[in-house]
């Protein structure tokens, strides 16, 4: 049975790993000076992919790189509170239109600079263009013709965002936005771009140390393309006197043995997202951390490609799926999920976790599957097209694959599995022509609607055009209600809507991290959605 091998090669790969760790431990893996003050912070991310340009292809690397280098306006404590950033205070009307931020005098970038309204404004416009291909930009139209902007239907001059001075930015919307001010810490098109290098005639400005500037506590030093980059302590930022860390190599590795490896002998201090077979080989130690994370893995299916098109044949494809199969290959961490928004995202009305107020939204049952699947016009499969799962050839998504393909077939359905390197599979994904396909989604703000705006018809990220009537309404609903809890009653039922009614998105699972960190590293935290904060890291003393 391919489960069993599967896992039997996850044992032997502890083992393997096991007997690396064992011996030749350092004490530490990271160097301090005379003041304390760590060296350099060696972490891996995933292969590059994107851009580091918050107008453009903000794909996951880059949300390293704005931890590291892009300081927001406002952003969060480690509980979830709103803290002043570059801006020092922020003020809202009393008709909840317009929102003021003022820009600290002594924010600066990472050659001495002058960090202004213009450098957040250079951003926005820069999105608004859609030649320029924004991720994020629909994050942009709760302001005032941002919308109409983008389509060509205004011009710029008409937008909700003033500058009036240097220091000042305020931010009028179309109507009251409930999240608006969730959007600033963490959306990429509210952080800013340096005017001077940040332009469209250089495509390239954000691949070029010299140009990619800093605001936050480290700036881009040095950048081997498909390798590393080196960041290293902005002494301009605001805040640097409290920044312990010097500097910080982000190692682009996939190869799950070989980050391994470098974390045993001491060349990565932090191993972010390790395989269950390397932190099983380190149970018990004090390496190992959990975070958990507002996070969703999940399938796609189409509904504008058959057979897909048929919600029959959608929903019996989402009830042959055993989720506990799954979570035995992917590992420990891994968290079994029915609900599209992270299981473990914390209610604003309670605190209570998503999963537990929204209950099983899919119900795993293969006879009922096999019924949909025949009323559809397929009994046994019999009659279907060709089915192709997509998926990126990373980490643990190839075993993922062949759990899914195991399940379809005893619905009758032979599946075809497509691996994709994933900048390749980004780019398919985005083209909205795959019928099937794996997706994850970690919270960019804290709120539902990091992931429920995805759906919404026309957003950018909604990757297979699904357009429910009913969706959209209930999300246009929860955009101006302002009471908490009858807004978290719109937003339960948008999901339901997606998931249990429409079925185009099946949610598979919530992948909590687990990161192996050199245990003399002290004094950091993760914020509320799961971001690390390594500014005042030190080692403590033996």
């Amino acid at each position: 049975m391919k489960i069993l091998k599967i896992v039997a090669a996850s044992v032997i790969s502890a083992a393997f790993i096991f007997g690396l760790s064992s011996c030749g431990e350092k004490k530490s893996r990271v160097q301090t000076n005379e003041k304390g003050e760590i060296l350099e912070l060696s972490i891996n991310n995933q292969s590059e992919t994107g851009e580091y340009d918050p107008a453009g292809a903000a794909a996951y690397v880059y949300y390293s790189h704005q931890t590291y280098a892009l300081d927001p306006l406002v952003n969060y404590t480690k509980e979830g509170l709103y803290t002043p950033a570059s801006a020092e205070s922020w003020e809202v009307s009393k008709d909840l239109l317009t929102y003021t931020f003022h820009i600290r005098k002594d924010a600066k970038w990472s050659d001495g600079s002058d960090l202004t309204s213009a450098d957040f404004l250079n951003t926005i416009l820069r999105a608004l263009k859609p030649e320029n291909g924004s991720w994020y930009v629909d994050f942009l139209f709760p302001i005032k013709n941002a919308k109409a902007v983008f389509d060509g239907k205004a011009s710029v001059d008409s937008l909700g965002v003033a500058t009036p001075d240097a220091k000042t930015i305020a931010f009028t919307l179309e109507k009251p936005c409930a999240y608006f001010l969730d959007l600033i810490p963490n959306v990429p098109t509210y952080r800013p771009s340096n005017s001077k290098f940040a332009k469209d005639e250089d495509k390239n400005w954000d691949m070029d140390p010299a140009k990619n500037l800093s605001n936050g506590p480290w700036y881009m030093a040095e950048r081997k393309p498909g390798e590393y980059i080196l960041y290293k302590k902005n002494p301009y930022y605001y805040d640097a006197e409290k920044v312990n860390l010097l500097s910080v190599k982000m190692r682009f590795m996939d190869d799950d043995q070989a980050k391994a490896a470098a974390y045993q002998t001491g060349e990565l201090a932090i191993l972010s997202g390790a395989a269950a077979s390397i932190a099983d080989a380190y149970e018990g130690k004090p390496d190992v951390r959990f975070v958990e994370v507002p996070q969703t893995n999940y399938i796609m299916l189409n509904p504008n490609i058959a057979p897909f098109d048929n919600p029959l044949v959608r929903k019996a494809f989402a009830l042959a799926v055993k989720r506990v199969d799954i979570a035995t290959v992917v590992g420990k961490s891994c968290v079994p999920s029915t609900t599209f928004v992270g299981r473990f995202y914390k209610s604003k009305v309670d605190g209570t976790p998503w999963g537990t107020l929204q209950g099983d939204l899919l119900k795993e049952d293969l006879e009922e599957a096999k019924k949909l699947l025949a009323e559809a016009g397929y009994p046994n499969g019999e009659g279907l097209p060709k089915i192709t799962y997509t998926y990126p050839s990373m980490a643990y998504e190839g075993d993922v694959a062949q759990i899914l393909q195991q399940q379809w077939k005893e619905l009758g359905v032979e599946v075809e599995l497509q691996a994709l390197e994933n900048e390749v599979y980004v780019a398919t994904r985005r083209e909205g022509v795959s019928q099937a396909i794996r997706m994850q989604w970690y919270a960019d703000y804290n709120d539902p609607t990091t992931w429920l705006m995805m759906y919404v018809a026309g957003n950018s990220l909604n990757d297979i055009r699904y357009n429910s009537e009913k969706y959209n309404k209930l999300m246009a609903q929860s955009d101006l209600e302002l009471d908490v809890a009858k807004r978290q009653a719109l937003l339960l039922e948008a999901e339901k809507t997606v998931v249990s009614e429409d079925t185009c998105i099946v949610p598979l699972f919530t992948n909590n991290t687990t990161n192996l960190t050199d245990p003399s590293l002290s004094d950091y935290y993760y914020d509320v959605i799961a971001y690390p904060n390594y500014t005042t890291m030190t080692v403590k003393s033996e």
